[in-house]
């Protein structure tokens, strides 16, 4: 999303910085300060080596609003940079909030790029950088590291509406192990499957007592939509109501243990 400029390169005009007029050869091995005017409305300042965007610059889509402030190399974003969504057009299409009740397209992420993505590739080994804070228009917040444009490594997701945390291991967007933190200090420590608990874990309550068990997983019953015939399109997930069957407490301070009820 937002990034048309890595998809093919348009045709624009490229002007010197300081020239009133375009360059009449165009970026052909250009390399210095400039500014290129696209036929699409898109425009892009800053520096270019034999032609190619590489080192500072802003590319500013004009679709969308979306902009791109930091570091390029061979016309994609390569290194540290922001990457601007406007909340004008659509959803967001890659964020990947651990909520099906997604916030709104829009937000900001600053941190780190690789060949045009967020965070690393796949095949870079896990010293390269990778790190990026994506804070979503709603307000939540994720900071962490990132996988060719996803959510991957180690990170914490915060829910802005309620204060509540996921910290812990993703995958490919989702978290799969980790804690679920709240505010009053209980959280709750073990695997998850499609961002909510799953299988066993613990409880453990800001008095110190804590409380094992299991987390099963329902899929709801849902409307059949049409499949998407996309070749390689991804599954959503399903909606799932979440059941904690406890098997073992271990009170430290007496009282009772009550852990919050998790829903769809």
């Amino acid at each position: 999303m937002g990034d048309l400029e890595e998809e093919g390169e348009p045709k624009y005009q490229l002007f010197v910085k300081g020239a009133e007029k375009p360059r009449e050869e165009g970026s052909q091995k250009f390399t210095g300060q400039g500014k290129a005017l696209y036929l699409t409305g898109d425009s892009y300042e800053g520096t270019f080596v034999e032609g190619l965007r590489t080192g500072k610059g802003v590319y500013v889509f004009k679709k969308t609003g979306d902009s791109y402030e930091g570091k390029y190399e061979e016309n994609r974003k390569h290194g540290f940079g922001k990457m601007t969504y406007r909340n004008n057009v659509g959803e967001e299409e890659d964020a990947d909030p651990p909520d099906e009740n997604a916030p709104p397209r829009g937000g900001t992420y600053l941190g780190n790029f690789t060949a045009g993505l967020r965070g690393r590739l796949a095949s870079a080994g896990p010293e390269a950088p990778a790190d990026g804070t994506f804070t979503y228009v709603n307000g939540d917040a994720y900071a962490g590291q990132w996988r060719e444009g996803k959510k991957h490594g180690n990170g914490t997701y915060t829910f802005a509406k309620d204060g509540t945390q996921l910290v812990g291991e993703w995958e490919d967007g989702k978290i799969v192990s980790g804690k679920w933190v709240f505010p009053n200090g209980t959280f709750y420590c073990g695997k998850f499957r499609y961002n909510k608990p799953y299988g066993k874990g613990v409880w453990v309550f800001k008095n110190g007592n804590q409380l094992a068990g299991d987390y099963l997983q329902k899929e709801q019953a849902t409307e059949e939509e049409p499949a998407d015939e996309t070749e390689g399109a991804p599954k959503p997930d399903p909606k799932v109501w979440c059941q904690f069957k406890p098997s073992k407490s271990v009170a430290v301070r007496g009282g009772s243990m009550f852990y919050p009820k998790t829903g769809a």
